[in-house]
């Protein structure tokens, strides 16, 4: 199962001036009752962070939104990105050049 996480935090400067609302984006892959966060750290590195399903309610009380993403696939691709929105975007599937911030993102999911 694929859920997209949405923050309104982010420690990248260049975050908390361009977006507006969220701040930052991460897949996120459940199985069973494990969870592994995608996190985009920096260009190209990314971190896996496990944690467990509980976990994500915490997430929620600290502004986490979360999106359940319908897809058949559950890997992550090894390119080079510059942001977690692009990264985000390539693990979805989504080729939409005009989604470039995290809140366009999550309006692009919501279907808004």
């Amino acid at each position: 199962m694929l859920y997209i996480g949405f923050s309104n935090y982010s420690s990248k400067l260049y975050a908390r001036l361009l977006c507006n609302e969220y701040k930052h984006c991460a897949p996120i892959i459940i199985n069973g009752d494990t969870a592994v966060i995608h996190q985009f750290v920096h260009i190209n590195k990314i971190v896996k962070i496990t944690i467990q399903k509980k976990d994500l309610k915490i997430l929620r009380r600290h502004g986490w939104k979360f999106i359940k993403y319908p897809t058949d696939t559950e890997r992550i691709p090894d390119f080079f990105y510059l942001t977690c929105v692009q990264f985000t975007k390539s693990v979805c599937g989504i080729k939409n050049i005009k989604i470039q911030t995290p809140l366009a993102l999550f309006k692009y999911l919501n279907g808004k």
